[in-house]
């Protein structure tokens, strides 16, 4: 795999420096090495900087245990195969998350969240594009302190659909300025997140989360079909049971009672109002899903 492997551990960084452990600085993991977050760098020709060429996940860490870790690498690794290159395996990509981790446990306190970015790297020069490299592909680890969610989410909707038969869906990539571009306009109209269809009018997702609605007294989640990230707290509630999979059509929207947003790092969030519906925040049924799936998320780290 290249500049890919586990070199660094996290005493490296910290020899022969005095640290102030009541303020620890932020440590990344960059190809092998853990270096302070002031000193780390990547290429200007990686093309996760230049042309969003790469894959990511972002999941929560409770008390140094990150959460769901297998399913999240399982869908890093899918993405990667998605959008044509081929990842770390398993065991270097834990040994990663591992030493992250625990070179940033003080600053993560309770509840922290972890990313890991694989790009394609640095390019061959070949032609106008260059072409990538595949042994040289660029995985960086962040761990940081997670930021308090808000308790109620406001959501409106957006005029410009998700294709749902484009390459890459399924695959949670670096390409998110589609994504960061709705986001910002619908937070200019004092929104927190913005509901998108797919091209048939279906309900698809939210720009940075799956959606949850509760139609005739039952809460469910819109299909894959849709072209909507298969999230993996998406997947949980679906494998629990506490949501079922189910499309409904945006003109349909009327009918919800109730919706949430779900998301790895947010769990559920109740919304109180889209566009011109105002719901319970928490109605009946999410305030049971709520509680069911953080029941089950305690019971087991690595569901």
């Amino acid at each position: 795999m290249g500049r890919v492997g586990t070199k660094g551990t996290p005493f490296d960084v910290r020899r022969g420096r005095s640290m102030d452990m009541t303020n620890p600085p932020a440590i990344v993991w960059i190809n092998g090495d853990l270096v302070p977050a002031d000193q780390a760098t990547v290429s200007v020709y990686d093309r996760g900087f230049t042309s969003g060429d790469g894959v990511f996940e972002t999941l929560k860490v409770v008390h140094g245990v990150p959460f769901a870790i297998t399913r999240h690498l399982r869908r890093l690794v899918e993405s990667a195969h998605i959008i044509g290159f081929t990842p770390p395996n398993d065991s270097q990509l834990r040994a990663a998350v591992a030493a992250t981790v625990d070179a940033n446990l003080a600053r993560l306190g309770e509840l922290g969240r972890l990313r890991l970015t694989l790009t394609a790297g640095r390019p061959r020069p070949s032609g106008s594009v260059p072409t990538r490299d595949a042994s040289d592909l660029t995985l960086v680890l962040t761990a940081d302190p997670q930021a308090r969610h808000p308790d109620e989410l406001s959501v409106v909707s957006v005029p410009w659909p998700h294709n749902e038969r484009g390459p890459l869906v399924g695959a949670k990539t670096t390409s998110y300025a589609d994504n960061l571009a709705v986001l910002e306009q619908v937070r200019q109209k004092g929104a927190d997140e913005a509901l998108v269809c797919d091209t048939q009018g279906r309900i698809c997702e939210a720009t940075t989360a799956n959606v949850i609605l509760g139609v005739k007294g039952q809460l469910v989640t819109p299909t894959l079909k849709t072209g909507c990230l298969g999230g993996v707290t998406r997947s949980l509630l679906i494998e629990w049971g506490i949501v079922q999979e189910q499309d409904v059509a945006f003109a349909d929207l009327g009918w919800a009672a109730e919706m949430l947003l779900s998301s790895s790092t947010r769990n559920l969030i109740p919304v109180a109002r889209c566009d011109d519906h105002v719901y319970p925040s928490p109605g009946p049924l999410g305030a049971d899903a709520i509680r069911e799936f953080t029941v089950r998320a305690a019971q087991n780290l690595d569901p």
